[in-house]
């Protein structure tokens, strides 16, 4: 397996697990609450405007990339916190982790 492949299986996973770890800390945070309404209530004024059909897809098209630069982002962040975790693990008990090891696959992974 190449390691193309293999960075898009660990996304994949990491996507997983982050929806689920994520939406457990997102449904017990008061502030995103407040924020996710007013998104929603947002979004129903959107809907009422009245546009014309291009201005509408403009408008979509603009909020689309958002959500998957948004998305994107997000899951990259949960990655970045999963090395970050192991670098600090790494320094913490470098007994128990072979950091060369650990280096030369984050090296390899930033090419």
């Amino acid at each position: 397996m190449c390691d193309k492949e293999f960075k898009e299986l660990v996304k994949i996973a990491v996507e997983k697990l982050k929806d689920e770890s994520v939406l457990k800390l997102l449904q017990a945070d008061a502030s995103y609450q407040k924020d996710s309404n007013n998104e929603g209530s947002a979004e129903d004024a959107f809907n009422q405007l009245d546009l014309t059909e291009k201005q509408r897809e403009v408008c979509q098209h603009l909020i689309d990339c958002r959500d998957k630069q948004d998305f994107e982002y997000g899951t990259h962040a949960y990655i970045a916190g999963l090395i970050d975790a192991f670098h600090i693990m790494a320094v913490l008990f470098p007994e128990k982790w072979d950091t060369e090891r650990i280096r030369e696959a984050l090296s390899r992974k930033n090419r």
